[in-house]
């Protein structure tokens, strides 16, 4: 386990957990209020399950009302200081990079592996495909993994300041991960590639401003995609991304606009497969 933590990938990392709170919040409000998509008993005592980029803990708290004890939680990051001082019961918080080889006596040992928004911060190091590999080595025969992950392949739905927010993160998607930002159009092949079963792909709508039909969530949503505009403006100069200035000129404030007014609707992509019982790796 990595004991230095890497360089983490968005300026301001003390604002972060704030940030992947309400992140949560929004993603589970347009999953129909579920975390866990994979078809896991949660009604079984004695579930593993791991979280990796886990910041303070929170997807890990909030599933545990769901679970019947006993049972272990273990959520891993790079960012030591988005630990919490204190954790639940059953949980331990401990820092690992999702680049390096998990260590051995992790490996198939967990009923499901979650990780969600985190392969672009090994892009510059690794490649999202190595992660991906080191990461299904934990998973038990017959477990399931869960990967989740803005896909910048797919169009989004809105006005010119939104499809140039769109443009901005795939620059930096791309730059980030050195060629390879549509990383996640590619997770389910890769579990297939893995030898896992059962492999889908389920396609979330994150609906912002007025097409959301909550206008609360839509307001959130909006929030969470602005905090995220603005970062990504921040990154782009850090990265030295090559991108055209009118795109980036300004952009917090024209999609703050745009979005009160129309509105606009982005795409988050889940994978989630299960590793056959006759595997042993």
């Amino acid at each position: 386990m990595s004991e230095d933590a890497p360089e983490y990938i968005l300026p301001e990392p003390a604002k972060e957990v704030e940030r992947l709170t309400e992140q949560d919040a929004v993603i589970t409000y347009h999953m129909g209020g579920k975390r866990i998509l994979a078809p896991l008993d949660l009604s079984q005592p004695g579930l593993q399950i791991l979280d990796s980029g886990t910041a303070d803990g929170l997807w890990l708290r909030e599933i545990q009302p769901l679970l019947v004890e006993p049972y272990s939680l273990r959520g891993f990051d790079i960012m030591p200081s988005f630990f919490p001082s204190e954790t639940p019961p059953h949980t331990t918080l401990e820092i690992h990079d999702i680049t390096e080889p998990w260590p051995e006596q992790l490996h198939g040992q967990f009923d499901l592996v979650h990780q969600r928004a985190t392969l672009l911060g090994g892009g510059m190091k690794s490649s999202a495909r190595e992660c991906v590999r080191l990461l299904v080595k934990l998973v038990k025969p017959g477990g399931w993994i869960q990967l989740g992950e803005n896909d910048v392949s797919k169009p989004v739905h809105g006005g010119p300041a939104m499809h140039h927010v769109w443009q901005a993160l795939a620059v930096w998607f791309d730059t980030a991960s050195r060629g390879d930002g549509q990383f996640a159009s590619k997770m389910a092949s890769w579990l297939l590639e893995e030898g896992f079963e059962n492999v889908r792909e389920e396609y979330i709508n994150i609906d912002i401003g007025p097409r959301c039909k909550d206008p609360e969530w839509g307001a959130r949503s909006a929030k969470v995609m602005l905090n995220a505009a603005v970062g990504v403006v921040g990154a782009i100069p850090m990265l030295k991304a090559e991108i055209a200035p009118e795109v980036v000129e300004k952009l917090p404030e024209r999609v703050t606009e745009e979005w009160v007014k129309d509105g606009a609707t982005y795409g988050f992509i889940y994978v989630v497969g299960q590793k056959p019982l006759a595997c042993r790796g």
